[in-house]
């Protein structure tokens, strides 16, 4: 229920929990415990990913299940206006004499109609601002027919609701009935309320964690990577690295460095780092890690040096595409301008 995924996600994405708690608490595959510093790169570039899934997760379920939420909370709404209206009526009846009480049930049963009609336009502006519907695990596009088939359903739902609060209501034509009905109001409403704000609570907490979630992935990531660099940066040697984890290792290095300004000083660490291990002072014998030390090194290397060049290398081919197609230039002029913008770049 919504409950429970919501005390799950709680556990796992607040802002104080460890890498890996999202996965602990049920969602995904947990290689780390909370709390506890992997200590190996391999698991480091595990946890990393996973918390890179965690929060696309987060991104895509949470809306979803907000939606779900939607007609469950529209309808927790009406039964709660709907007890009210009858607890006030009944409460008003059981003052007077028969007869009072009878245009009071007579009132109610309007009344009633219009707590019906004022859910259905509460759905229908919320549907109106929207172009999509969750739909299971899926968003459905909102059109003029989806739109009018929801709104069809849930009215069949309100109508039912009026249909079945209509003898009770009745009841409340007698100045003895209005008695027992109010009373009987009197202790569903606190119920229905708690429905109610239940719902509610549950949307707000829903929103808060979808709102903190990048913020918590960001902080996450960076715990990593810092630990990370400081774990390819120890004296005692060079820290265990299989060839066979090479491939996640590197996407994870090469992902984490490029998410850092050139100027952080954790990326500089890690780019110094990997050079010295590219290019050593000494030239040790190279062992079966070493190899692989320096394999990871001369990869993450090129991939971040690769994509610095596409960065660069943006403005000149917007410049150049923009040359094309302006037709006041000269071929001269648009040869000198390209070999100029060449000069500069180098």
């Amino acid at each position: 229920g919504p409950r429970k995924f919501i005390s799950r996600l709680v556990r796992g994405r607040r802002k104080s929990s460890k890498p890996g708690d999202l996965a602990s608490a049920g969602i995904g595959d947990a290689d780390c415990s909370p709390g506890v510093r992997c200590r190996t790169l391999a698991a480091l570039a595990a946890a990393y990913e996973r918390e890179k899934h965690d929060a696309e997760f987060v991104r895509r379920q949470l809306p979803m299940r907000i939606d779900e939420l939607l007609l469950t909370e529209i309808g927790c709404s009406f039964e709660h206006s709907l007890c009210e209206l009858i607890c006030h009526s009944a409460s008003k009846a059981a003052g007077g004499s028969d007869s009072e009480a009878a245009l009071a049930a007579r009132g109610t049963l309007l009344e009633a109609a219009g707590c019906a009609a004022t859910a259905l336009e509460g759905l229908e502006a919320r549907l109106n601002a929207r172009s999509g519907v969750a739909c299971g695990e899926y968003v459905t596009p909102l059109d003029d027919t989806s739109r009018g088939k929801l709104l069809g359903d849930f009215a069949e739902q309100l109508a039912a609701g009026v249909a079945a609060a209509v003898p009770r209501i009745l009841r409340m034509a007698t100045q003895v009935g209005a008695v027992e009905l109010r009373d009987e109001a009197n202790r569903q409403l606190p119920c229905m309320r708690e429905s109610w704000e239940s719902i509610v609570q549950c949307k707000t907490q829903i929103t808060d964690l979808f709102l903190d979630n990048d913020e918590v992935a960001m902080e996450r990531q960076n715990f990593l990577f810092r630990e990370a660099v400081e774990l390819m940066e120890v004296e005692e040697g060079l820290p265990e690295l299989g060839a066979s984890e090479l491939p996640d290792v590197i996407k994870f290095l090469s992902v984490a460095i490029q998410s850092y300004p050139p100027t952080c000083s954790h990326r500089m660490r890690a780019m110094s780092r990997l050079n010295a291990l590219l290019c050593p002072e000494e030239q040790p014998e190279m062992g079966e890690l070493e190899q692989v030390w320096r394999s990871l090194a001369e990869k993450v290397l090129t991939i971040v040096a690769e994509a610095k060049l596409e960065v660069t290398a943006e403005p000149l081919l917007d410049s150049i595409a923009a040359s094309k197609v302006d037709s006041d230039i000269s071929d001269g002029e648009w040869v000198n301008g390209i070999h100029g913008h060449h000069q500069d770049n180098h």
